[in-house]
This record gives C-alpha cells, sequence and structure tokens, in this order.
C-alpha cells in the first residue's frame, strides 16, 4: 500500500470557523511512503477528508507535539504540520481494520460556546481517559448526506479507529471525542454508526450563548448586519450544510428580518431538534446544560463519571480543568479573569423570545432537553 506525501508551500485558512480541507494549504507531491507505517507512528493525525479524490489526509506533525494538548486539535494540525499524507480511501479502510479495536468511547456533541471545550480538558485529566477536542475529519460528514448510509458509517468508523488508535491514545481505557458544532446537523449519523458509544450533548440558555457571540463581536468592533429572512435562512442553511427547509421551517414569515445574532438562534432551534428528533428515535442520548454546571459542577461531573462508569474518586482530578480559561491562547479565550460581562442587546433578546414563542415544542430561552443529567426539570 502506498500514501502520497504532499509539501506544505503555504497556509491560509479564512478563520478558525472554516471547517478544514484541502483548501487550508498550497500543496506540492513530495513522494511516497508506506501506508502500513502510518499505523504505529503517533507524529501522524487525521486531519480532513478529501472526499472528492477519494482519500484521507493526514498532518505530520513534529516529534513531542500532542495535538490532544491543544484547545482545538484541528487548528494544532493545521499550525503545525510538517507535510501532509494522502492515503487512498480503499487503504484507509483496510488498514482500519488492523487497528486494535477502539477503547470504550464518549462522543460529546455541543451547540459550541456551552463549555465544551473546558469538560473535554476535564475529562483529559483523568487516569485511563484521553479526550480529542475537535478532531475536524468527522465534521466533514454534513456534507456526505447524499452517500449511502453503509458508506458514511464504514468511513465514519475508519476515521474513529485512525483518530484513537493506540498510536495516538496510548493505553486509554475510554476516549472522549468532542465534536464541532456543525456536526449536530448530521447527530444521527454517528449515533447510527457508533452505536457502541455513549453519546452526550451539551446545551445552554439561547440568549446567554447568542450574549457569548455578542462579546466576541464588540471586541471585533463589529457592526451589527440586519439580513432578511431569506438571507439568514441561505446563511444558516450553509453553516449547517442542510436543506434550506430545515431552517425555513424554523423561520416564521411573520418575522420578516433578522439583526446576525438574531438569525443564530435559528441555528440553536436546529440543534436542539436534532437532538430531540434522535430521541424520538430512541437514540441513547444524555445532555448537560452549560447552567448546571456552572451551579452545580461538582454534581454534574458526578453524575457523568457515573454514566462513564468511572470512579466518584476522578471527580478531583477533573475539577482542576476549571481553574483556568481551556481556550487561552485562540481568539476565543475569554476577557481576563471576568469571563463574559457583555449583555446581549434588548432589542436583540425581545426578537429571539418573540421568533421563540412562535415554535411548537422549543419556546423558552431556558428550555431543558429531556435527558439533561443534573438538572431538576428533566
Amino acid at each position: 500500500m502506498g500514501a502520497s506525501k504532499l509539501r506544505i508551500l503555504s497556509r491560509h485558512r479564512e478563520h478558525m470557523g472554516v471547517l478544514t480541507s484541502m483548501a487550508d494549504f498550497e500543496l506540492a507531491h513530495g513522494g511516497s511512503l508506506n501506508a502500513d507505517s502510518l499505523i504505529d507512528d503517533p507524529r501522524y493525525s487525521l486531519y480532513c477528508l478529501d472526499h472528492d479524490k477519494q482519500r484521507a489526509i493526514f498532518t505530520c506533525l513534529p516529534a513531542g507535539v500532542d495535538p490532544l494538548a491543544a484547545p482545538f486539535m484541528y487548528q494544532a494540525q493545521f499550525d503545525q504540520a510538517e507535510y501532509l499524507v494522502a492515503l487512498p480511501y480503499s487503504d484507509f479502510l483496510q488498514l482500519a481494520e488492523q487497528v486494535a479495536p477502539p477503547p470504550k468511547l464518549l462522543c460529546l456533541h455541543n451547540i459550541g460556546r456551552c463549555g465544551s471545550t473546558v469538560l473535554s480538558r476535564a475529562l483529559n485529566e483523568i487516569d485511563g481517559l484521553l479526550s480529542l477536542s475537535e478532531p475536524d475529519a468527522l465534521t466533514a460528514f454534513i456534507g456526505m448526506r447524499s452517500r449511502p448510509r453503509a458508506e458514511q458509517r464504514d468511513l465514519l468508523r475508519a476515521c474513529v479507529a485512525w483518530l484513537v488508535r493506540p498510536a495516538i491514545c496510548g493505553e486509554a481505557a475510554q476516549v472522549a471525542i468532542k465534536f464541532r458544532n456543525q456536526a449536530m446537523a448530521v447527530l444521527e449519523c454517528y449515533v447510527e454508526a457508533l452505536p457502541e458509544a455513549q453519546h452526550l450533548f451539551m446545551y445552554r440558555n439561547v440568549i446567554d450563548w447568542l450574549a457569548s457571540f455578542q462579546r466576541l463581536r464588540v471586541n471585533r468592533g463589529d457592526s451589527p448586519t440586519r439580513y432578511s429572512r431569506e438571507q439568514i435562512i441561505e446563511q444558516q442553511a450553509a453553516y449547517y450544510q442542510c436543506a434550506a427547509e430545515d431552517i425555513e421551517r424554523l423561520a416564521q414569515p411573520s418575522l420578516r428580518s433578522y439583526l446576525g445574532l438574531e438569525g443564530r438562534a435559528l441555528g440553536w432551534l436546529y440543534m436542539l431538534e436534532r437532538y430531540l428528533d434522535a430521541r424520538q428515535r430512541n437514540a441513547a442520548l444524555s445532555a448537560i446544560r452549560y447552567e448546571d454546571l456552572q451551579r452545580e459542577r461538582d454534581a454534574v461531573l458526578l453524575s457523568l463519571l457515573r454514566l462513564l462508569g468511572l470512579p466518584e474518586a476522578a471527580l478531583s482530578q477533573a475539577v482542576g480543568a476549571f481553574a483556568s480559561d481551556a481556550q487561552a491562547g485562540t481568539k476565543l479565550a475569554r476577557d481576563g479573569e471576568r469571563g463574559n460581562t457583555v449583555a446581549l442587546p434588548a432589542e436583540m433578546e425581545a426578537t429571539v423570545r418573540r421568533l421563540l414563542a412562535l415554535q411548537p415544542v422549543i419556546t423558552r430561552a431556558d428550555y431543558t432537553l429531556p435527558g439533561t443529567i443534573g438538572s431538576r426539570r428533566h
């Protein structure tokens, strides 16, 4: 089996929110290498899928660089890759079968800006458990809805096998994978392909969630922009790579325009509905609310430890991660020790509440999903 080595001539990602792809680099052919050598070498980690050319793309990181230690794995790979390796899907799938069976797996789905990064880091502190924060090859499946389910399943399972292989995760008894928020668009794909995994969803009150984005915009000096209903539907459908009808159904015609952050509330509704739809199909899903984790951190963490079959003594290891900013060093870092002190403008909050009042099920900003652990209202 042969893999192609790709030299990096230049790097260019528009911003952190863009999904990883071959467009991140300008590349040149750099020879070939034995594909079998990838399995046991920890320098090689799966970066993205080049579905157009039917190949998986790995980064080669310098010896000693641990992408699991980064707030966002995909960003560390982009920043520090020495070169890329392209492996045809046929070899990628075949070699995945030779990898040792994956350990016990937790899939941490989330809406973003909801404490998922710090929870991922907290899990990483527990002996025998490793957490991968946003390996972006898994997000690629939002663009593969038209492919046969069997093909998606086999490719997804191969991706997970490569990501959690012993060369990366050592002898960890459990591995957590924190997904990017766009991946909620195909939650059912992950649940169906990985039925043996624990699936957990993190979410947050939509007003506070939008306020966290407002802080980022204030820090950048951005001014609010108003969009028509049709433009917002198009934007949100493009972000989740879903059918426009899925967003249009949530955007009630009585609201004819939205400021940009108001339109994000449609994405919040869409992600929570994906969870509800999966639960209605009897998927084994649990959830954690950001607010519960903030108010009753230790109790929520203990409930999670029990869910994962971990000893309660692991709580003392996990809580240390909450002492500092999990996103420090990135553009998403908080403002000093204050956290977010920026509120969502009153006009925007009023529009979001009007939008929620028009929904058939999720009508409140602090809606509590069924299956929420550590909550007194589920």
